[in-house]
């Protein structure tokens, strides 16, 4: 949330201000990458908390291991994550020295792309984590 936080005031107070960043493509790179970034976290949040929940329930006996198949699943998302992370400050430079510029691009079509991404990902994450299945040999 901070780091939402700053980045409005950052765009609305004291970047180049929104008449800039709303007709900036790589803005929007930007905000769908983080968008993108968050969405995924939804899968391995709800899995912990649901294993925690679980440990809880049972006291002292310990919980199933974690599947090699679900192991690997949240591996997958997190190092999507952590490509989506570490390519933010990549786009945060090409779009502070105005490359793609387009003065025509209205914000409601690059706003499409970050809202697609954190609520369809997001739905698809929350969705898969919720009623995830192991197979019936544990894989």
């Amino acid at each position: 949330m901070l780091l939402v936080g700053t980045g409005y005031l950052r765009v609305t107070q004291y970047g180049k201000g929104w008449e800039f960043y709303q007709h900036e493509p790589i803005f929007w790179l930007k905000l769908t990458l983080l968008s993108v970034a968050g969405a995924s976290s939804f899968f391995p949040t709800i899995i912990i908390i649901q294993r925690s929940v679980a440990q809880r329930q049972q006291g002292d006996q310990p919980i199933e291991p974690m599947s090699e198949r679900l192991a690997a699943r949240m591996t997958s998302i997190i190092n999507a994550e952590l490509l989506a992370i570490l390519s933010i400050p990549l786009t945060a430079t090409l779009m502070s020295r105005g490359v793609g510029y387009m003065e025509g691009l209205p914000w409601q079509a690059g706003a499409a792309f970050p809202a697609l991404a954190l609520f369809g990902l997001g739905f698809k994450y929350v969705k898969e984590a919720l009623y995830w299945q192991e197979s019936p040999d544990g894989q």
